[in-house]
């Protein structure tokens, strides 16, 4: 089904989510949040721009847990930068609860005429706030008591005459110390709560620069984007009028279906076979990143234009190709000029030549 959006006439660029809390009960219950907001030209709002947002936690259900309104003042670059959870108490959130979605609203005018900007699912590190209350391991055994038998009892003394008091008998001897137990076995340790990461978005690691971060059961995943095009003209395949179903059209997994297009009979030429035979860094496991993977690099693009520049960022009035199939002869692609939306993500004829930039997870 094709999507339609309506359009804004300003967007959120660029968002970074980092938790900002440990497994210590002193830790701060904050979010941290940054955003990069331009108009409908594609151009950041002035320095100072006040701006309102309004953050909202919910559960899958729709139910909400959390709102917070906030009002900031963008920077040079159009950058606000935020704490979710300043204004509100984040503590009443219960993590523990299933899945948690956060909703952001803006008024770019710096009032209450709130404008939806998207929801996204609070992926593993926000969870530390539950990982924070847990218990701690469970207390091991008590060793068995000494089995040393007691002392005799002494005799009693015999009873004076007329009264007098007898004679004290004699203490009887100390039984032997018994043997001390063993020690019981030490309980299990609880659950560490997530840290910081050690890498962040816009760095040069393996052979390209980081887009985006997170942490999957306390382990840290990162997506990379190649420091250049492959090509800023190529089809998404040169078979555009069969499907190949279900094996390459994940909106997660670019790793997936770039195979499934590559060994699609009759292809010789395609944006997935660029990546594949991309070899940047020295690294032979670069892939055409899936839409969501695509929609990443552009949520991070202000921030890779700072670092590479030039020609070798993302080129912002380009489309860029992603390795999900729509249906037997279009494909998912992301325009770089609008992003997200009708006009920015939406699926086109596979044969059409669009930007390819190749992707790699760490």
């Amino acid at each position: 089904m094709k999507h339609n959006y309506p359009m804004r006439p300003v967007a959120l660029l660029a968002v970074v989510l980092v938790a900002a809390f440990t497994a210590s009960a002193q830790a701060p219950q904050l979010i941290n949040y940054q955003a990069v907001v331009r108009n409908a030209a594609g151009q950041p709002l002035a320095n100072h721009t006040i701006i309102s947002m309004r953050f909202t936690i919910r559960e899958i259900s729709g139910t909400v847990d959390f709102v917070e309104t906030q009002t900031d003042t963008v920077n040079q670059f159009g950058l606000v930068e935020t704490k979710i959870g300043s204004l509100g108490n984040l503590a009443i959130v219960d993590w523990s609860n299933g899945a948690k979605y956060l909703q952001v609203e803006m008024d770019p005018t710096g009032g209450n005429n709130f404008a939806e900007m998207g929801t996204a699912q609070l992926l593993s590190v926000p969870y530390a706030l539950f990982a924070a209350n847990s218990a701690a391991g469970p207390q091991g055994p008590t060793g068995p008591m000494g089995t040393g038998a007691a002392g005799p009892t002494g005799n009693t003394g015999l009873a004076g005459s007329n009264g007098a008091t007898g004679i004290t008998g004699a203490t009887g001897l100390n039984g032997a110390t018994g043997a001390t137990g063993s020690l019981g076995a030490i309980g299990s340790t609880g659950a560490t709560g997530s840290g910081l990461f050690s890498h962040y978005i816009g760095e040069l690691y393996q052979g390209g620069i980081i887009v985006s971060v997170w942490q999957d059961s306390s382990v840290e995943h990162g997506l990379i984007a190649a420091l250049t095009d492959q090509s800023t003209n190529a089809a998404w395949s040169n078979v555009d009028s069969t499907l190949i179903g279900a094996t390459a059209q994940s909106p997660f997994a670019g790793e997936v279906n770039a195979p499934a297009i590559i060994s699609q009979v009759g292809q010789t030429a395609s944006a997935a076979l660029l990546c594949k035979n991309y070899t940047g860094g020295g690294y032979t496991d670069w892939y055409l990143p899936a839409i969501w993977e695509l929609q990443q690099c552009y949520d991070a693009s202000m921030i890779i234009s700072r670092v590479l520049g030039g020609t070798n960022t993302f080129q912002f009035n380009s489309r860029y190709w992603s390795s999900t199939e729509y249906d037997i002869s279009t494909a998912w692609a992301v325009d770089f000029h609008y992003g997200f939306g009708s006009a920015g993500t939406n699926f086109d004829k596979k044969i059409k030549k669009y930007n390819v930039r190749a992707v790699r997870r760490y």
